[in-house]
């Protein structure tokens, strides 16, 4: 009996850890303005992020960026010009004011996975963000924010919402408050789990560093 108990439990054991595995695959997003629209793909492996930037005219990818978020360094690539060079991340963004995040009971679902709604309001800076978040252990996502250390106001609102470890914004709307017109839109247009080959995270051979 106690040898069929300890079975039990291990396969438990054994079905949490798995369940609870971070994400590891590939995300696709567009960001549209009102000027210009641009894709990103991500690659995700452990600690490790790969952000590439798809040309608006060229529709292939013109850079990248290679993130470890353990040790919360980042590497850029040209590949025109085939040359990479360590990238500082830039000091954090300062808000005026102070947010007013608030979680409705609005779900959609977009890709394949339930969102919820949060809104984030700051009118002394006469922005508001709304997010359609989804939960799938993307653990990545508010460690690699703070590697990037982004100026726009969807990456810093964004980081408002408490509790919201292992979320990912399937949807963001920034708004104007004092036009009411959409300003900013993001959206996830694939999201693909599969493994991804640790040679991703990796810079060309040919690839020189930039010296400065």
């Amino acid at each position: 009996m106690k040898k069929l108990i300890l079975s039990v439990t291990f396969a438990l054991t054994g079905m949490f850890i798995a369940t609870a595995q971070s994400f590891e695959g590939v995300i696709e997003f567009k960001k549209q303005t009102t000027t210009d629209t641009v894709n990103y793909i991500y690659h995700i492996k452990g600690d490790k992020v790969r952000l590439d930037e798809i040309g608006s005219k060229s529709k292939k990818v013109e850079g990248s960026f290679i993130i470890d978020l353990k040790t919360n360094s980042m590497l850029s690539l040209s590949h025109d010009r085939k040359m990479y060079i360590e990238q500082a991340s830039g000091t954090p963004a300062v808000v005026t004011g102070k947010p007013e995040v608030k979680k409705t009971d609005n779900v959609k679902t977009i890709q394949g996975m339930k969102c919820t709604e949060y809104i984030v309001k700051n009118p002394e800076e006469k922005v508001q963000v709304t997010y359609w978040m989804a939960s799938n252990h993307y653990d990545f996502f508010f460690k690699l924010l703070k590697v990037l250390n982004r100026k726009d106001k969807s990456a810093v609102y964004v980081q408002q919402i408490t509790g919201a470890d292992g979320m990912f914004p399937f949807l963001s709307t920034q708004v104007n408050l004092e036009t009411n017109k959409e300003e900013v839109k993001m959206e996830v247009t694939k999201v693909e789990k599969k493994t991804i080959d640790a040679a991703k995270f990796d810079v060309p051979k040919d690839y020189q560093k930039f010296q400065k």
